[in-house]
């Protein structure tokens, strides 16, 4: 098996559809050797409907696979297809998006072209929104400014970049044995939030690089700015797991960077998050973030300080060559 896309679904039916649609079409430049791979963690009603509004023939010949999870968590969802998946490589996307022409060939490409690298972690592709032009796709997070991340560029060349959430590519056994995978977000079930910029920074952290493939973006199918909610028709992940929502950032400081970094985003997390009571998590999140802090801070070749001095993403040599590489907010 080639390529394995992982979908966690929540209250996702409509829209799951156009994904799946979406990915197979997508499939067809890859000779063989592709799968989706879906763990539901929906409400029992939607769970129940979804192999009736999934195409029954990709469903028989296993094109796709869905996995049921009881409760709600995005983290350990993801986590428990890419334990079902077969691919050499794993394709992250949510269950509402449309997958950019070419997009996962030229993910899966980059992989095999760069199949001598062990120190690529994750590749990514740009990712779009449905109401807003094109030219805002984006492959990264700038943090030059703010350590949370501001969002940055799409880039023209491959290029080394930050982090920023899906559409990513790595290898799968990268992920299950390397990465330790969404360590304390997972371990405690946690609410959606945080995730992105935790599993985005580690492979830094361990010695492994972050990449940007030029290609066409994924495009995200909401939020909708509509008062309506019946018109706007996107599925919102509340009660999406343990605590708070976006606790998981508080928690991936901890962990990333000690209580040092808790203290330097304390600001900018009220700022962010102004439903996140950080007072009330700090020590909540520093025991979540115990077991992972204690694991990393094991394997870890850098401090996240050393990061922020160092920028390694800023060096654009790949396979001892200088790309002289552009960067541009449009493709």
């Amino acid at each position: 098996m080639k390529v394995s896309v992982i979908i966690s679904n929540r209250n996702d039916i409509s829209m799951l559809v156009v994904t799946v649609r979406s990915i197979i079409e997508e499939f067809k430049p890859i000779s063989s050797g592709c799968e989706i791979v879906i763990v539901d963690n929906s409400e029992q009603e939607v769970y129940e409907s979804l192999r009736k509004v999934i195409p029954q023939g990709y469903l028989k010949d296993e094109t796709v696979r869905i996995y049921r999870q009881d409760f709600p968590c995005l983290f350990t969802a993801r986590e428990c297809a890419i334990e079902n998946s077969r691919g050499k490589y794993v394709i992250c996307l949510d269950s509402h998006v449309l997958v950019g022409r070419n997009m996962i060939y030229d993910l899966v490409k980059f992989m095999d072209n760069n199949s001598d690298n062990e120190k690529i972690g994750f590749a990514h592709a740009p990712i779009s929104w449905a109401t807003q032009h094109e030219r805002q796709a984006r492959h990264d997070r700038d943090m030059v400014k703010c350590e949370l991340g501001n969002w940055g560029v799409a880039y023209k060349y491959e290029h080394k970049m930050t982090w920023k959430g899906m559409p990513w590519i790595c290898r799968r056994e990268f992920f299950r044995e390397e990465l330790n995978g969404y360590g304390a977000l997972s371990e405690h079930k946690l609410s959606w939030g945080g995730g992105d910029m935790h599993i985005g920074i580690k492979p830094w952290l361990l010695g492994y690089e972050n990449w940007a493939v030029p290609t066409s973006p994924c495009i995200h199918l909401g939020p909708f700015k509509v008062d309506n909610k019946d018109i706007a028709k996107y599925r919102r992940y509340s009660s999406s797991g343990q605590g708070t929502t976006c606790i998981g950032f508080l928690v991936s400081c901890y962990v990333l960077g000690g209580e040092e970094m808790m203290e330097r985003n304390r600001e900018g997390l009220g700022r962010r998050f102004p439903h996140l009571d950080i007072d009330a998590h700090w020590d909540l999140a520093k025991r979540a973030g115990e077991n992972e802090k204690r694991w990393l801070d094991k394997n870890r070749v850098m401090s996240f300080k050393e990061l922020l001095r160092t920028r390694p993403w800023d060096d654009c040599r790949h396979n001892s060559k200088d790309l002289r590489a552009t960067v541009t907010g449009a493709r």
